[in-house]
Parts: C-alpha cells; sequence; structure tokens
C-alpha cells in the first residue's frame, strides 16, 4: 500500500479513503487519517490520488469541497 510505504519511510501521509474503514485500517502504520478528501489536501507539499474512474476524480477533485479548491496554490 503506498501511504503505509510512505509513511514508513518517514514522510507525513494523510489519507482519505470513501470507504472509511479501509483508511482507519492505515491508522496504526502511522498515516494520519482525514475527515474529508480536501482536508488531506490541505497544507500538502504533493497530493497522490488512486481512484477508479474519471467520473468519481471529477467528483473528488472538482466538486464543491473537493481537492483542487482546498490546495495551496503553486
Amino acid at each position: 500500500h503506498m501511504a503505509r510505504r510512505l509513511a514508513e519511510a518517514g514522510f507525513r501521509v494523510k489519507a482519505w479513503n470513501r470507504t472509511p474503514d479501509k483508511a482507519s485500517a492505515l491508522a496504526a502504520d502511522g498515516v494520519e487519517i482525514a475527515a474529508s478528501a480536501a482536508d488531506a489536501a490541505i497544507d500538502a507539499d504533493a497530493v497522490i490520488c488512486m481512484l477508479s474512474s474519471g467520473p468519481v476524480c471529477d467528483e473528488v477533485l472538482l466538486s464543491e469541497g473537493g481537492v483542487l479548491g482546498a490546495m495551496r496554490r503553486g
């Protein structure tokens, strides 16, 4: 799992999953669990998305309260 490996390597990782149980399983590995996709993106230097389809990407990234609106400029 990419989030787990990044946390093990010493990176600060904040994860969100549409299925909360999947995200909460990462907490034991040092991954901070975000309340929303936007929350996961706030103050992040980089955002990695692993989503199942184009429509899901549009929803998570572009919707009101989505990732792109939460990311800092630059």
